[in-house]
């Protein structure tokens, strides 16, 4: 009898609708059952009918109940046992280490099966008589033995031999959660295939038509929803929709796939295999056969064709790095040339200029020459922030003004993140820390319900990482590089983290408003960083690269400020050379000033190119502790 596995995970609460259909090959398919785990709750909610082969109102209760709201869904449909009763009908539910499991399988085992997988706890024994039950029951009793109290705590890997061990007993493919981790493994002998997809917001459409559901995730409140989705077979024409190899175990957590036993290119680890990205800034990558180009700048790209897949399946964004980074440090000169022309003459201006990079322990200002033309009469500050300023005022007309910045930096290697493993979200701050941190801490000026829209995304990334500050740092940053778009041009520096979260598209500032919106939502201080990037000669948009970047620095306890770059997936590294800071753009911006007579018709130029002078002998590296 035919049966379809229905596996669903969004990164924050969510009510899809669900409709079942008949499936008209198999006339006498009949029985399903839904489970969910309500609004993170560890006890999960498991509604079956064995004797339905079509809608019922039951399943119209499940569709039109507004409380059906959870992030991990599981069905079992049109396979009911050939004993029609509640026991024996999918999925399974059982309770061990303070939380409810919940199991559904399709396929048999062999005659002799129950006696290689034996069941030894009579508190593990199953309800029903069926195979699949017994397979769950058995899992159980592993992870009891072992003495594990979740799927995670077991191992990617261990689990998949376990369940490796099931199918030599059989054939068949199952679906298994614990409430966190949604597992499931298809079997090596291909009779019962699976196909998995990852959608992110803007959905093309919220409809998923299969032969046995429907799947409408339209409602108003999860439009914004990134979903994992597991089925039989694909729901839509995507070609995104990607089947599983024979064997393959695939884990998925709050919309987002984390471990695959095979080198697939639509998961997103946990943590990094092979280089680390903290040392070197890179996106790692893993590939097929060849090497997939690492990432390192800022302009996109399209993908090219012989690229081998990475683990972010992603437009390039950036070019190739060099992938042996000095520890002594790397000297890089900056040439930033900002040219204002007007039809109209302009008789009195003021302005501002932040272009001084940052002298400090982990960067040494080597030289700077600032020009401008025409010239005023000029003063150098510090701003509230630490910023060096010029401000200068020409009362003379014109019709182009130009500045020019030459610099020669040298970048050390910023600190690992290895201490902070342990630090947890929320962080704890002394009362007079809270006060000097709470510029930071603010989130920006939106309504209510924007903002809990973008505290329940910032949350997500919290929970999928168990509350661990530097994982759910990384995610933020990974996944924005990962699931938003960069599009030159499709904002303005008045559009709202909120308008980037809904079109997921924008620039590096765009980005970096997001970050620092969800970290300050979680409680975290972040402030906004503009500098340059050296994206070496190997890109594809070179008029977007050679331009100022910005990214997100966040006030880690013990650590200090360190930066994010959410546009390249990557923390800020010996490519980074940071500018100015402030609260947002405004309070960070290069150049700015007020034209209070004349100045129609203005037009803007800037250019902006990095090298690498050379590397930095150690014997000239020196830090001041």
């Amino acid at each position: 009898m035919t049966s379809h596995l229905l596996a669903m995970s969004f990164d924050s609460a969510a009510s899809p609708a669900l409709t079942m259909r008949a499936v008209r090959d198999d006339p006498d398919a009949a029985g399903w059952g839904f489970a969910w785990y309500p609004m993170d709750d560890r006890a999960a909610v498991v509604v079956k009918d064995p004797n339905a082969t079509h809608e019922t109102a039951m399943t119209r209760v499940l569709r039109d109940w507004d409380r059906f709201r959870s992030c991990c869904f599981l069905a079992h449909t049109h396979g009911a046992a050939k004993r029609v009763t509640q026991q024996d009908t999918h999925p399974f539910q059982r309770s061990y280490a303070g939380r409810d499991w919940v199991f559904a399988h399709s396929g048999e085992l062999e005659e002799d099966a129950r006696e290689a997988l034996p069941i030894q706890r009579r508190s593990l024994e199953p309800l029903g008589v069926t195979d699949s039950e017994h397979i769950f029951c058995w899992l159980l009793e592993k992870i009891a033995l072992a003495r594990h109290r979740s799927l995670a705590e077991v191992g990617w890997p261990t689990l998949h031999e376990w369940l490796g061990e099931v199918d030599a007993q059989g054939r068949g493919s199952l679906i298994l959660s614990d409430g966190v981790d949604i597992v499931a493994y298809a079997g090596t002998k291909g009779h019962y295939p699976l196909h998995r997809i990852r959608r992110t917001p803007p959905h093309a459409t919220t409809l998923l038509r299969g032969r046995a559901v429907v799947i409408d995730a339209g409602d108003p409140y999860d439009v914004n929803r990134t979903m994992a989705l597991i089925a039989r077979e694909p729901l839509t024409e995507e070609p995104a929709w990607g089947a599983f190899q024979p064997g393959e175990l695939v884990v998925m957590r709050r919309g987002v796939f984390t471990y695959t036993s095979t080198n697939a290119s639509d998961v997103q680890p946990t943590s990094p295999p092979g280089t680390s990205d903290e040392t070197l800034g890179i996106h790692w990558t893993e590939t097929t056969g060849g090497e997939a180009p690492a990432m390192s700048g800022m302009p996109p790209s399209e993908r090219p064709a012989a690229e081998a897949q990475a683990l972010y399946a992603v437009p390039l964004r950036t070019s190739q790095p060099d992938l042996d980074v000095p520890p002594q440090g790397r000297i890089l000169r900056v040439q930033h040339e900002t040219v204002y022309r007007y039809e109209e003459p302009v008789e009195l201006s003021s302005h501002v200029v932040r272009l001084h990079p940052v002298h400090d322990l982990f960067q040494e200002v080597l030289d700077y020459q600032l020009e401008v033309s025409p010239p005023g009469v000029a003063r150098r500050a510090e701003d509230v922030f630490g910023n060096q300023v010029l401000r200068f005022k020409i009362e003379r007309p014109y019709t182009e003004l130009w500045v020019r910045a030459r610099s020669r930096v040298r970048v050390l290697p910023p600190r690992t993140l290895q201490s902070l493993k342990r630090a947890t979200i929320p962080l704890v701050w002394m009362p007079w820390q809270r006060q000097m941190m709470t510029p930071y801490l603010l989130p920006p000026e939106l309504p209510e319900t924007q903002l809990k829209a973008l505290s329940e995304y910032a949350m997500s990334f919290a929970i999928r990482q168990d509350f661990d500050l530097v994982d759910t740092l990384k995610d933020v940053n990974r996944s924005i590089f990962r699931d938003f778009r960069y599009v030159p041009g499709s904002t303005m520096l008045e559009t709202s983290p909120f308008t980037v979260f809904t079109r997921r598209e924008g620039v590096c500032q765009d980005f970096a408003n997001l970050f620092i919106c969800l970290c300050r939502l979680l409680g975290v201080p972040a402030r906004y960083r503009v500098g340059y990037i050296r994206t070496g000669a190997d890109y594809e948009n070179q008029v977007q690269s050679e331009a100022s970047h910005a990214w997100c620095e966040v006030y880690l306890p013990r650590h200090g400020w360190r930066g994010f770059d959410p546009t390249n997936g990557v923390l800020a590294n010996l490519d980074h050379i940071r500018v100015a800071h402030g609260r947002n753009y405004r309070d960070a911006t290069p150049t700015g000033g007020t034209l209070f007579k004349g100045g129609r018709g203005e037009t803007l130029q800037t250019s902006v190119r990095v090298d690498v002078e050379q590397e930095a002998p150690p014997a000239e590296v020196h830090r001041r502790w």
